[in-house]
């Protein structure tokens, strides 16, 4: 066995040599006898090729990342998450109408800290804007995931949303028009809402539902009216609506009950 193995190794060290004298250590090749060029041309067939699905990746790191820091504000107080939900609504814009500074709202639901882990996860900087608008939206889409993952079982023939509150909002005429307004779309086509909200933005999956969104929009405007809405708007509106109706449906009131004779 021994004799073997150095046969081999006498083989290996006659080929190396045999190569490294063909190849000769020349300028054209760096140090030792590498097959290594010094000079290097950047292939650019190669960049142009996964030019179409940079933007694609790009978007679904970012995504990933979002999610991963979304998750983690929620998580960490669950309960605290729901009840900032319950005692704000869409129009909250400064943590001061909580009774809260920014700083303390920070150390609260772990900001600086769930920074810390994403960019620890992806090994990247990660540069985000913490306000209290933000955080209501951040909290509220990981709420409905975490009691509906998968579908809008919330949704149950004979059952409506109830009656919206404003906690915050109550004289606010424009809050109050965009939840009528995406409380009349969710209760119009539920299911495609929840689609809508549970898609990538800028994704084929996302037109699809805004597509069929579209025709049943329409019928929420008032009667005459037409207004061009940005899709990041939509989006959060859908998502306090399909909220709102998720944790608020009742029954639909019978006649009877409603004091029809």
């Amino acid at each position: 066995m021994r004799f073997a193995a150095l046969i081999l190794a006498l083989a290996a060290a006659c080929t190396l040599a045999t190569d490294a004298a063909a190849q000769g250590n020349d300028n054209d090749y760096t140090p030792l006898n590498s097959r290594i060029r010094r000079e290097q041309k950047y292939p650019t067939e190669v960049m142009a090729r996964w030019r179409s699905e940079l933007s694609a990746v790009s978007r679904e790191r970012s995504r990933a990342m979002m999610t991963q820091f979304s998750k983690c504000m929620y998580n960490r107080s669950r309960t605290g998450s729901v009840e900032l939900l319950g005692k704000s609504d869409y129009g909250l814009n400064d943590f001061a109408q909580l009774g809260l500074e920014r700083d303390r709202a920070m150390r609260n639901y772990g900001f600086d800290n769930c920074m810390t882990r994403v960019a620890n996860t992806h090994d990247t900087g990660i540069l985000l804007r913490f306000n209290a608008g933000s955080l209501r939206q951040w909290v509220l889409q990981e709420a409905y995931f975490d009691r509906y993952p998968d579908s809008p079982s919330w949704v149950r023939e004979g059952m409506q949303a109830g009656e919206r509150t404003f906690p915050l909002s109550a004289e606010n005429q424009g809050v109050r028009w965009a939840m009528t307004f995406a409380d009349c779309v969710v209760a119009t086509d539920p299911f495609t809402a929840d689609f809508l909200f549970r898609t990538a933005t800028g994704t084929p999956e996302e037109q699809r539902a805004l597509d069929v969104l579209g025709p049943r929009i329409s019928p929420c405007l008032p009667q005459g009216q037409q207004i061009q809405l940005q899709i990041p708007l939509v989006r959060a509106w859908i998502g306090e609506a399909l909220w709102h109706a998720a944790t608020t449906s009742v029954p639909v009131p019978t006649a009877a009950a409603a004091g029809v004779q």
